[in-house]
C-alpha cells in the first residue's frame, strides 16, 4: 500500500512539474524537493530490487528494465541537480547556473518524461496483461495513443526536448495540462510494453 500511495503522489507532482507556466516559480521549485524526497522513499521502499541487480542471470527482458531504470534515475538526478543550481528561490544558496544550466534543466526533465513512460511499460507489465485480457482494452489504448500523439504536438514536445523553445507552453489550465502529459507518458507506456513483451 505504501508504494503505491507513493508512486502515484510521484506521478502527480511530476505532472504537475511539467505544468510550471500555471505556478508560481517558488511552488514549482518547492513541488521539486518533495519529488526527491519521495523519489528517495520510493528507492527505499524497492531496496530488495536494487540489492538483487548483482544477482541471477539476465535475459533480453531483464537488461532492458535494468537499462531504462538505470538511465531513468541518471536523467532524473541531473535534472535534480541542475534545477537546483538554477533555484532562485528556495535554494538561493546554491544558485551558481546560467540560462544554459536552466535549459539543460528542463532538456533533461523532458527526457526524463520519455524514461518515466518506458519505466512505466515495463514495470507495469501486470497491468497491460489485464486490461489485454479485456475486448475494450484495444479501444482504449488507441484512445490513448490518438490523445498521446494529440498532445504530444500540442505542448511542441519535440522542441522543449531539443532546447529550442521555453520551459512549456499555454495549453489551456493546470488540469489540461496535466492531462495532455499524462497521455503522452501513457502513450509511451503502452508502445514500451509492446516492445517490452518481444523482447520476453
Amino acid at each position: 500500500m505504501k508504494k503505491i500511495v507513493v508512486d502515484i503522489l510521484l506521478f502527480i507532482l511530476m505532472l504537475m512539474e511539467f505544468s510550471r507556466i500555471y505556478l508560481p516559480p517558488e511552488i514549482h521549485e518547492i513541488i521539486g524537493i518533495l519529488f526527491v524526497v519521495l523519489v528517495i522513499i520510493h528507492l527505499l521502499l524497492h531496496i530488495k530490487y536494487i540489492k538483487s541487480i548483482p544477482r541471477g542471470k539476465y535475459n533480453h527482458k531483464r537488461k532492458a528494465m535494468l537499462i531504462i531504470n538505470v538511465a531513468f534515475m541518471a536523467i532524473f538526478t541531473l535534472t535534480c541537480v541542475l534545477g537546483m543550481l538554477s533555484s532562485q528561490y528556495t535554494l538561493t544558496f546554491m544558485n551558481i547556473g546560467n540560462l544554459t544550466t536552466i535549459y539543460l534543466h528542463k532538456i533533461f526533465a523532458y527526457l526524463g518524461l520519455i524514461l518515466l513512460g518506458l519505466h512505466l511499460g515495463i514495470n507495469l507489465n501486470l497491468m497491460f496483461n489485464k486490461l489485454g485480457k479485456r475486448k475494450i482494452s484495444y479501444a482504449l489504448y488507441l484512445i490513448i495513443i490518438i490523445c498521446g500523439i494529440y498532445s504530444f504536438f500540442k505542448v511542441d514536445f519535440l522542441n522543449h526536448l531539443l532546447g529550442n523553445s521555453g520551459f512549456s507552453l499555454v495549453t489551456g489550465n493546470l488540469i489540461v495540462n496535466s492531462l495532455e502529459y499524462l497521455s503522452i507518458i501513457l502513450m509511451i507506456s503502452i508502445f514500451s510494453n509492446i516492445l517490452f513483451k518481444k523482447l520476453a
